[in-house]
């Protein structure tokens, strides 16, 4: 019987898997960006997706792929089992100990890629033969789904639909169904912060990024709401709590583009709730400022000047965080990334696997200072690849600059300068959001 040599089969598992690409350790027949330090290139997979919306893995050594999930599991510090902002490795754990089991292995590691994640130990040489058969194939996403006639019948009745859209949106390429939504139902589209991009910001059918504040779904219409259509939501960015109390109907992404379709005619729009028009207020009193330090508003707005047409801003959580997430003018979904849970080297990560596939894209890392050891690590990891890493820290004694210094400053990182800079804002303009939609949620144990 015919075989095949194990690496063979296994770029063709991961591939099948959705698998495009692999960080870490060398990998005999595996295309892999090589990194010595596992935990950096446990984290470089793990923004590979949200940079690139495909999965990668990373490989520890000694035949140790970790595929990391959309919930990826973070290290646990001291007694009361305090999460830390670290990647850990996942819990689920799955040992090949004889080549042909690679065969089974890609519906299981698709899985894990949407869920907690898996390590894979490869107790099999890669030049072992596997004989030659079919690889399982993970289940199908592809079907055509028809919305329920309950569902239908309720949309009917209701006089004012809204929409409370979260990533998993983005995650399963459902964008093209929820703007198809919107403009057959003429519908208000609030969304979370890992979301952003799915409306042009000044389109109609976009009210406001939510959930980053305590208030974001009260002033954010759901109480008026008959029916809010909850789609593709993630707890960290969207709990329950907040929004679950009004009446709803959880939808699944792919449903969006189906429903679109049996949807007739919903006549005007609903009435643009306070949220949008409150935070637009502060935030354009922000631009107007020309003192120092910067106000934060005006910080993002320089980022989506610099940065906003084909390349990327990436923020850690925080300060620096919670303001991108707010207040920076999306264009287009994967211009702007802020994660829904604290990861240390976050945003430093997803720039450097952009520059790796786009080397003349220009990309931002943002953080709060000072910068934290996995960041630097990341910004080393650029240089080695050759790759400059631009990283603009906030911190209270950073550099202060004017408006035209701070653009200029931009504009030179833009065109490939890297390192970490800090930049002083000015935090008054936090309470001022907070008058308007009350404490920050976003990143506390609170939230």
């Amino acid at each position: 019987m015919s075989s095949r040599p194990a690496a063979e089969v296994l770029r063709q598992v991961l591939s099948t898997a959705g698998v495009r690409a692999a960080y870490g350790k060398p990998f005999p027949g595996l295309a892999v960006t090589e990194v010595a330090d596992p935990h950096v290139a446990l984290l470089l997979s793990h923004a590979h997706r949200a940079v690139h919306g495909v999965p990668a893995v990373a490989h520890i050594g000694g035949g140790r792929i970790v595929a990391v999930g959309l919930r990826p599991t973070l290290a646990t510090d001291g007694p009361n089992g305090d999460r830390s902002s670290e990647l850990s490795l996942p819990e689920r754990r799955r040992v090949i100990r004889e080549p042909d089991e690679l065969r089974t292995l890609a519906p299981a590691l698709a899985e894990a890629l949407t869920g907690d994640g898996l390590r894979v130990e490869l107790d099999v040489e890669p030049s072992s033969r596997v004989r030659d058969g079919a690889v399982a194939l993970p289940p199908g996403d592809d079907e055509w789904a028809e919305p329920e006639p309950s569902l239908l019948a309720e949309l009917s009745a209701a006089h004012h639909v809204l929409v409370l859209a979260g990533p998993g949106v983005i995650n399963r390429r459902a964008v093209g169904g929820l703007r198809a939504l919107a403009a057959v139902g003429r519908l208000g589209v609030l969304n979370t912060w890992g979301a952003k991009g799915v409306f042009h910001w000044r389109s109609r059918h976009h009210w406001a990024t939510v959930g980053l504040q305590q208030l974001d779904f009260d002033l954010g219409g759901l109480p008026h709401a008959d029916v809010v259509l909850a789609v593709g939501l993630d707890e960290a960015e969207a709990p329950r709590r907040l929004w679950a109390q009004f009446p709803h109907r959880t939808v699944a992404p792919e449903l969006l583009g189906p429903l679109a379709e049996r949807w007739g005619d919903r006549g005007a729009f609903s009435e643009l709730p306070p949220l949008r028009t409150r935070l637009a207020a502060v935030t354009q009193a922000g631009w107007a400022a020309t003192g120092s330090p910067l106000m934060p508003s005006l910080v993002t707005r320089h980022y989506a000047e610099v940065f906003g047409h084909g390349g990327l801003v990436a923020a850690d959580p925080g300060t620096a965080g919670f303001w991108v997430a707010r207040t920076f003018a999306t264009t287009r979904p994967g211009t702007v990334l802020v994660p829904a849970t604290s990861i240390r080297g976050w945003a430093a990560a997803c720039v450097l696997v952009a520059r790796l596939s786009a080397p003349l894209s220009p990309a931002l890392a943002v953080v709060d200072g000072p910068v934290d050891d996995r960041t630097r690590a990341i910004v080393e990891q650029g240089a080695q690849l050759g790759i400059p890493i631009a990283v603009e820290a906030w911190q209270a004694d950073g550099h202060t600059l004017d408006p035209e210094a701070h653009l200029n400053r931009l504009t030179d990182l833009a065109c490939g300068g890297g390192g970490v800079l800090t930049l002083a804002t000015d935090a008054g303009q936090l309470e001022q959001m907070i008058a308007v939609a009350g404490p920050v949620r976003a990143w506390t144990r609170e939230g």
